[in-house]
């Protein structure tokens, strides 16, 4: 993009689609109502998931764009739309990590590691090729928040995702 606009989270994955992506990263700040201790890098792929937490978090993420459909609904659209890409989401996902996480702990040491985790982002629904959502900190962390907003900080988050980017085509 080349301004600063809300794209419905359905189009994102659609114009991915007309473009023929071999990949979809969606990158995204955390952030928790009330708490200012939540920090830490997660990454995940799109799955109905098992962690509550995790429920919390894409929900969050989907109320900006969300259909009337129930939660079990949601779950068996997910997983009927999205089976055939779950294993190589898993694995994009599990490299963005690493890659991430292998890029601003040179510099950043005490950033945390949340793992790689299964989520029903709505985001990432109907993208025809692996799909992940990165939350790269938590602005309601007083210093991740300064970090996230710090262009150095941004530039060494997104070399991790091109080396996890680089890591995950070299090995699939």
């Amino acid at each position: 993009r080349d301004r600063d606009v809300f794209v419905k989270l359905s189009d994102r994955t659609k114009f991915a689609n007309e473009k023929g992506a071999d990949i979809f990263v969606s990158v995204h700040a955390n952030a928790v109502d009330g708490r200012s201790d939540s920090n830490g890098i997660e990454t995940f792929f799109l799955s109905p998931s098992r962690s509550d937490r995790a429920k919390k978090v894409a929900a969050k993420e989907n109320s900006a764009d969300i259909s009337d459909m129930n939660m079990y609904g949601k779950d068996s659209y997910l997983n009927l739309l999205n089976h055939h890409n779950i294993l190589a989401s898993n694995k994009l996902a599990i490299d963005i990590q690493r890659g991430v996480l292998g890029s601003v702990r040179k510099q950043y040491k005490d950033v945390v590691d949340n793992g790689v985790k299964e989520g029903p982002f709505w985001v990432l629904v109907g993208a025809q090729m692996p799909s992940i959502l990165v939350e790269v900190g938590f602005v309601t962390n007083p210093t991740e928040g300064a970090r996230l907003v710090d262009s150095k900080y941004q530039q060494t988050l997104a070399h991790g995702i091109s080396l996890g980017i680089e890591n995950y085509f070299s090995h699939n």
